[in-house]
């Protein structure tokens, strides 16, 4: 054999060998060889937390090569708790649903010891998440309740398989940090119809746990625990809707629904007395508060027939909707439909607005143009029918400036009729005796204060300037008006260029303008009060009628003002009484003969709101006394000498009369009830 064939077999005789060589497995697949030389599956526990019944452990797969949360018993527990956990495990296993904790492995340790494994998720219970929005407002109410209602797509799974979980409360709600919800700890959880009588009895024995909330008694947390749980009656979906409602109060108001010691919790859930979250919780939407409520109703009958129910209340809420729990009226649906469509409604309403305005200003200009049109046509006859010629044509126009001339003059005569009332008001006795011509200067300003104010304030300066011979005068007259309109500070200088002209209001006004803050121009029904007494003592009425009835016109009726009304009457302001709250006013004289009206006619209490007016031991006869109450409904006579109403259309909204038996007469008395109602 040549030494090339010899090279030749030795190479083939290589490859024959290596063909039939055995290779290692775990040479060539290092992951596999590594799961191969496992001898334990999980690594070294780290406790986590403490239950009743078990202990979780956060523990390394070693097969997953992940960190999982593994539940056992306590290490001095009984042999009968074995089933109960296993129970647990294998009635969560059958669960799969995303917002419900993923059981991976069940077994049974070296040592016997049964455990089993779960997701292992970070962040916190739902407790501590509320407990931080209570303090730090960490978590809007929108973000709590999509938490809520996982926890309630959760259940209505979970019911779906007829598996109620008897134990809902926020420390068994694992809230993630990128939004992961997961109903946790299904521990007192069972399978509706099932009637494992064992369980309960090792579950409800104190000797085989290491603690729970409510000892040897019920299985559950108070404050979470429908009252039949509490009971012993029978337990369904409607026990786990009432925990659900406990736990949308929680969500609500950040606080458990209820509080004290475990007997008064397990006595109010038992009685129904659960305080409604609007009132514990600040912000607490009213139709939420009645969904509570309602869920957490005493009788099951009374809840929610399931989860998907309660489900669809919160998210008609969520939504803009009213929901079926609360029971509102038509301006609360209105209020929702507007915010639902809030873009929509404004657009209608600037559209309608624009309708309106255009339609306005189109039907304006059509008037404007048809009296332009009647104006044209009106002259046209005129000027056809009485001129023919542009000379007569310049007459009219003529005559319409003359008119014009004359309506000019009647108006500064107006003018100056009114300033000579400031002034003749200014430097009149103290008795203020008014002229028979001066009573239309009187009545203008009471009806019309502001105007006549403004008019006499323009005349006076326009004086000052035309006038120079007449300036010290014109300027009492400004201090006059400035002392009407309670602005002391700047009736002063007014004052002291001649002081010996109003010498009395001179020093009064001195006392006011150092005790009233400029800064603060409103004056007070109090300090108007004062003032008013103050003029009556000088015999000033006039002025202090007119000073009234500017002060109700600028700042109108406020707190107290029945008292500057009162001092309006004297000596006999005592005789007043007001109640704000119902509006009444009782005039009682006490047998003594006065009138509702001021020495010059008018009417102080038309000032004051009066729905109800009583009249006790007065020698009043005549009802035109109180005609400016326009507000007035009810009148008692009966503490008066009034026979007769007269003309009714000077009460308005007069609804009943109240008289003595033999106070009207017959006739009197048919004539009114065809109007008001008498009660005699």
């Amino acid at each position: 054999m040549t030494e090339e064939s010899r090279e030749r077999a030795q190479a083939l005789n290589n490859l024959f060998e290596e063909a039939f060589e055995e290779i290692d497995p775990a040479a060539e697949s290092p992951l596999y060889g590594q799961l191969c030389s496992l001898h334990e599956r999980y690594g070294e526990a780290e406790l986590i937390a403490v239950g009743g019944m078990k202990r979780i452990l956060k523990v390394l797969d070693r097969h997953g090569n992940r960190q999982v949360a593994m539940a056992r018993l306590h290490e001095d527990a009984s042999d009968l708790l074995f089933d109960p956990l296993i129970r647990e495990a294998r009635l969560t296993a059958l669960l799969e649903h995303p917002n419900i904790i993923s059981v991976h492995d069940v077994g049974v340790d070296e040592g016997g010891q049964p455990y089993f494994t779960m997701d292992l998720k970070a962040g916190d219970g739902l407790d501590v998440v509320l407990q931080k929005a209570l303090a730090h407002g960490g978590c809007s109410l929108a973000d709590r309740l999509d938490i809520f209602l996982k926890v309630c797509d959760a259940m209505t799974y979970a019911h779906s398989r007829d598996v109620i979980h008897l134990d809902l409360k926020p420390a068994n709600i694992q809230v993630g940090h990128y939004g992961e919800v997961l109903v946790c700890d299904w521990g007192l959880a069972k399978l509706i119809g099932d009637t494992d009588e064992i369980d309960d009895d090792v579950l409800l024995n104190p000797d085989l746990l290491s603690g729970m909330t409510v000892y040897g008694r019920v299985k559950g947390t108070p404050g979470y625990m429908a009252p039949e749980q509490i009971r012993g009656g029978i337990r369904d979906k409607r026990t786990d809707i009432y925990a659900l409602g406990a736990l949308l109060y929680a969500v609500l108001t950040c606080r458990p629904p209820l509080d004290g010691d475990t007997e008064a919790m397990l006595k109010a859930a038992v009685s129904g007395d659960i305080v409604p979250p609007i009132v514990r919780g600040s912000g607490v939407p009213e139709s939420l508060s009645a969904v509570v409520m309602k869920a957490m109703a005493l009788k099951p009958a009374d809840r929610y027939a399931s989860v998907s129910d309660l489900i669809t209340d919160v998210r008609a809420f969520l939504g803009g909707f009213s929901p079926v729990a609360h029971e509102s009226g038509p301006a609360t649906e209105f209020l929702l439909f507007y915010r639902r469509h809030r873009v929509s409604c404004n657009v209608a309403a600037v559209f309608m607005a624009m309708v309106v305005v255009v339609t306005a200003l189109f039907v304006d200009r059509l008037s404007d143009k048809r009296e332009q049109a009647e104006t044209l046509a009106a002259r046209l006859r005129v000027e056809k029918q009485e001129t023919g010629t542009l000379a007569e044509s310049l007459q009219v126009e003529k005559e319409e400036t003359e008119t014009l001339a004359a309506r000019l003059r009647v108006e500064k005569e107006d003018s100056e009729a009114l300033l000579r009332e400031v002034g003749r008001l200014a430097t009149a006795p103290p008795d203020d005796v008014a002229a028979p011509g001066d009573q239309l200067s009187n009545d203008f300003f009471n009806q019309l204060p502001l105007v006549s104010y403004e008019l006499s304030m323009r005349s006076v300066r326009e004086m000052i300037d035309s006038e120079p011979e007449r300036a010290n005068e014109a300027h009492s007259w400004l201090g006059y008006l400035y002392f009407m309109s309670a602005e002391f500070t700047r009736a002063k200088p007014h004052f002291e260029i001649n002081p010996e002209r109003m010498r009395g209001l001179v020093r009064v006004n001195e006392a006011l303008a150092e005790s009233f803050d400029p800064e603060k121009h409103q004056i007070s029904a109090i300090q108007l009060a004062g003032i008013i007494k103050t003029l009556e003592s000088m015999n000033r009425i006039v002025m202090a009628e007119k000073m009234l009835s500017y002060d109700y016109a600028s700042l109108g009726y406020r707190e107290g003002y029945e008292l500057a009304i009162a001092a309006m009457f004297g000596d006999h302001a005592d005789c007043f009484s007001y109640e704000a709250g119902t509006r009444t006013l009782t005039v009682d004289a006490a047998g003594e003969s006065f009138s509702l009206r001021t020495k010059n006619g008018q009417h102080p209490l038309r000032f004051l709101p009066i729905e109800r007016l009583i009249l006790v031991d007065t020698m009043i006869s005549d009802s035109s006394e109180f005609a400016g109450l326009k507000a007035l409904e009810v009148a008692d006579l009966r503490g008066s000498q009034i026979s007769s109403l007269g003309d009714l259309t000077l009460f308005p909204k007069l609804k009943t009369l109240i008289v003595r038996p033999d106070q009207l007469p017959q006739e009197e008395k048919d004539r009114l009830r065809a109007l008001v109602q008498i009660r005699d």
